[in-house]
């Protein structure tokens, strides 16, 4: 039972850090149009960029935790950033209304667009189910990301080998905007890193898991990149659009499948944004406060939020990140030396009483 309970603890850990990554943009494949594929096949030198950041980050985190046994976001944050923690919360506070906002905006778009259902109604709707699930807590989140991207992944998955057209696809690397590729592959890194990391510290996933996770995360990006050489379009929901070639029913699921994502990933960010504010203080006023603040952001627009705030966030989010590996190189080296400084001193008071103990010795022979 032991094992199956370990089983278990860790899968519902990955689809919990995989909730925090994958939402709307993510399943729409505008995300990884914006980021990614507007470089050609340097497309690919992106998303190794990206890959590579991700498993640094990820490790040097856990690195960190384990070093300064450090058991929260809050208690991570308070040693990294110290005097400047307040500062670094409001980065992320505004990483996570953003990302927020566009999981509502994108909500309306759908509706709006595809059933005709009236402005705003939807994303009223997920602002009320959010609310509640974040009264229950970090359990009632895992629960539902269990349900949600199991589902998410095998269906994004298939849409893209659905639509993939080998004949059509070119993916020679070249240096053609080579520059641009990294540097948005990390813009796109950076930015979802900011919507992962409180996550981190709910869950114990060990380091094979989260290489499983960038993996997941890789192979979704590189399906979707194959998928845009192989068609020329130009859509709020590329891969949205894409599913009605596949059939009228898979149409529908995988507008479910929108729906499922950008749910998950709205319960993760509004639940970030509650921990920052409300710490572990059980309340209703913080998460009605977060749920208004996001639902009138999204009145910017789906496009609008992630062409140019996602943008934004991303850039915000990088000169947080890279303040973090500083902060954490820093961190690491007083550790290291106090360590060196705190084993000097032991060996120095061991040899200090091997001394005197020789010293006695030698008194009582004499």
């Amino acid at each position: 039972m032991r094992s199956g309970t370990k089983l278990w603890s860790t899968i519902v850990d990955y689809f919990l850090i995989l909730s925090a990554v994958i939402g709307v943009g993510f399943a729409s494949g505008k995300e990884i149009y914006v980021f990614f594929f507007d470089f050609d096949a340097g497309s690919l030198i992106g998303l190794l960029s990206f890959g590579i950041l991700y498993i640094y980050l990820f490790f040097i985190i856990d690195y960190i935790r384990k070093k300064c046994e450090l058991k929260s976001y809050s208690e991570f944050n308070n040693e990294i950033f110290g005097k400047l923690c307040k500062i670094s919360e409001i980065v992320m506070l505004i990483n996570f209304a953003i990302t927020s906002a566009g999981m509502l905006a994108g909500a309306d778009y759908l509706f709006q667009t595809f059933l005709g259902i009236g402005y705003k109604i939807p994303s009223i709707i997920l602002s009320v189910i959010t609310f509640f699930i974040l009264l229950g807590g970090i359990n009632k989140i895992k629960f539902v990301a269990n349900l949600i991207i199991p589902i998410m992944i095998a269906v994004i998955v298939l849409n893209s080998i659905k639509n993939i057209n080998p004949e059509n696809v070119n993916m020679a690397i070249t240096a053609k905007n080579g520059a641009m590729a990294i540097y948005y592959g990390l813009l796109f890194g950076v930015n979802n890193f900011i919507a992962a990391l409180p996550v981190l510290f709910e869950t114990n996933l060990k380091s094979k898991g989260k290489i499983t996770v960038i993996l997941s995360i890789c192979l979704i990006i590189l399906l979707n990149i194959l998928v845009f050489a192989s068609n020329n379009f130009v859509t709020d929901m590329p891969m949205f659009e894409l599913s009605k070639q596949v059939s009228k029913s898979f149409y529908y699921i995988y507008f479910a499948t929108l729906l499922l994502g950008l749910f998950s990933t709205l319960m993760i960010c509004s639940h970030n944004s509650k921990r920052i504010i409300a710490k572990d203080k059980k309340t209703i006023f913080v998460p009605l406060m977060i749920v208004l603040f996001n639902l009138i952001l999204s009145n910017l627009g789906y496009a609008f939020i992630v062409k140019y705030l996602y943008v934004l966030s991303g850039i915000f989010s990088g000169i947080y990140v890279v303040s973090l590996i500083i902060l954490i190189a820093i961190k690491l080296i007083k550790f290291n030396r106090q360590k060196n400084k705190n084993n000097k001193i032991s060996s120095k008071s061991n040899e200090e009483c091997c001394n005197s103990k020789e010293n006695i010795d030698d008194k009582n022979s004499k």
